[in-house]
């Protein structure tokens, strides 16, 4: 293992906070408890401007993704087509679909409720708060984020990177991309991890 190659960033203990509060408590995540009745997995509000929640264009193997718009407005980016989403409205994603989205209002925050489908809460939620407390402690420690654990985050929830050209070919390829990166690299080599306990802890039942 080569970790002695990378300065780990310190990491902040959130895994107990509901809601989880991020860029100087500026966004937050409500995690919803682990009820099958539940319709949504999570209630975001993001902040306007630049956050580290708004995502690269990406696309899911097997999730088919609902956002809800409570507040303000998103503004989502789907198969290369751009779409306003109101207060009052939702856009589903079904899996295999690139797309990303962001809040575009320099002053109004925007709060939507995000589902997921099929639901694996645990994993979901560990996705989540591991990667959206990374980057936030990335940015209070001025330093960039590592790609190989970025790509070993996306591998853990299987999610990836949308890239250029036919989805026949850039599909597979984005899939070898984060195996190789995230895992061979990312976990293998440089010894980092998929979650860590200052981020989320597993539920208990």
């Amino acid at each position: 293992m080569l970790s002695f190659l990378t300065t780990p960033i310190p990491r902040t203990r959130t895994a107990t906070h509901n809601p989880l509060m991020t860029e100087d408590g500026q966004t937050s995540i409500h995690f919803f408890a682990n009820d099958p009745s539940a319709k949504y997995g999570m209630k975001t509000r993001v902040k306007p401007g630049f956050t580290v929640h708004v995502p690269p264009m990406h696309w899911h193997k097997y999730q088919t993704e609902t956002f809800q718009i409570h507040s303000g407005t998103m503004r989502a980016t789907l198969e290369g087509s751009d779409q306003t989403i109101a207060a009052g409205e939702s856009i589903t994603i079904a899996p295999g679909q690139r797309h990303t989205f962001i809040n575009p209002s320099d002053t109004e925050p925007m709060v939507m409720s995000t589902g997921l489908d099929p639901v694996e809460r645990e994993r979901d939620e560990a996705f989540f708060r591991n990667l959206y407390c990374y980057l936030d402690d990335c940015r209070k420690a001025g330093r960039a984020p590592h790609v190989a654990q970025l790509m070993l985050f996306l591998y853990f929830f299987d999610c990836y990177p949308a890239l250029p050209g036919p989805k026949a070919v850039s599909q597979p390829l984005s899939q070898v991309l984060v195996f190789v990166v995230g895992v061979v690299v990312g976990k293998w080599l440089l010894g980092f991890e998929e979650t860590y306990p200052e981020y989320y802890q597993q539920k208990v039942e």
